[in-house]
């Protein structure tokens, strides 16, 4: 398993997401996850303030971004900043989602998520690479698992756009889709030169969260507090297990 860029000492990295409606409610999350153990990378993921009932501007929503950064820089956690458009089950708008990342990269954090299916997606990884981000690619399937060969396929056009990891969660409806699922991401993890994530999400694809690593997922998400997907566990949990395979 290759360990991600921005945190490359975690085998697999723990990502606890962050997710508020506002940037100071999201800040005093921040705080508070910094001293549970087992917290590699705060995910935070600021399309909440992007949603259509937020009406403050683009230069109120900088400063807000940009002030409640500001708690996230001092917890010495690196940072993922996310904008997860509505087509892939987040708050942003599918027509705001560029300028949305570009804020979230304006923010120069450790990393940044980006979309492959948005359109500008190699604009964005382009601008992000610029600024000095890490960049994660990814593809959420919220209705049903792709066949082996369609999740080969996303790898691969991740890997083939520059990105510096390639994320795929897709939601399983059986325990083959859990397995197809494992099965691409060690492929991928095998095939291609960047690290990669693997998810199967809900109460079936909790196994690859915990164990994930094991078929070359180089991170997992779990929760300190509320959590951002369907399935996930807490970071305690998760490092807890992640304890006992690392032992071998």
């Amino acid at each position: 398993m290759k360990p991600l860029p921005f945190v490359p000492d975690a085998r697999p990295a723990i990502i606890v997401p962050i997710l508020a409606r506002t940037g100071e409610a999201a800040a005093r999350q921040a705080i508070a996850a910094s001293s549970h153990e087992g917290v590699d990378v705060y995910e935070w993921r600021i399309d909440p303030l992007f949603a259509p009932d937020r009406h403050e501007g683009r230069e109120g929503i900088m400063a807000e971004l940009e002030r409640s950064y500001d708690a996230f820089a001092r917890s010495q956690i690196p940072a993922l900043v996310t904008v997860r458009s509505e087509a892939e089950g987040g708050y942003c708008p599918v027509d705001a989602y560029a300028d949305a990342v570009s804020a979230a990269i304006s923010l120069a954090p450790e990393a940044v998520d980006v979309e492959l299916g948005r359109g500008g997606s190699a604009e964005l990884l382009s601008a992000a690479r610029e600024r000095g981000a890490a960049t994660i690619a990814s593809a959420h399937a919220w209705e049903s698992t792709p066949s082996a060969s369609e999740l080969d396929e996303l790898f691969a056009q991740m890997a083939g756009a520059g990105a510096d990891v390639a994320k795929v969660a897709a939601m399983p409806h059986s325990m083959d889709d859990v397995l197809t699922l494992l099965g691409a991401t060690w492929r991928a993890s095998q095939a291609h030169e960047i690290p990669v994530i693997g998810i199967a999400m809900g109460e079936l694809g909790r196994v690859t969260r915990l164990c994930g690593a094991e078929f070359g997922s180089a991170a997992t998400f779990a929760t300190v507090g509320t959590g951002s997907a369907p399935g996930q566990m807490t970071a305690e949990q998760v490092d807890m297990v992640r304890s006992i395979l690392l032992r071998g």
